[in-house]
């Protein structure tokens, strides 16, 4: 599976961040913005303040093979902050 990133972040952080609006207001919490990682501890950062500021999110994962090797593949994280915890259904 390969994923395509839209650009690189320039400097020297392992994360790109998209801003997007999804959906009717009424459909529950709204995207506040999407950021993709390459590092787990930035994806713990990013959690971690979610979580301070009682903001929701959603993570997701995925293995990328680079076009020049189709034996090595690393993992990439997307995480999704909304704009409040998201109500579970039982």
């Amino acid at each position: 599976m390969t994923v395509d990133i839209a650009a690189e972040t320039p400097g020297d952080s392992d994360a790109e961040e998209t801003f997007e609006t999804v959906g009717d207001p009424g459909d529950g919490p709204s995207i506040i913005y999407t950021a993709y990682f390459t590092a787990a501890e930035e994806l713990v950062e990013h959690i971690r303040a979610a979580d301070v500021l009682n903001l929701g999110f959603r993570v997701e994962s995925y293995l990328v093979s680079p076009d020049d090797s189709a034996d090595a593949s690393q993992i990439e994280f997307e995480f999704t902050l909304l704009s409040e915890l998201p109500v579970r259904g039982d």
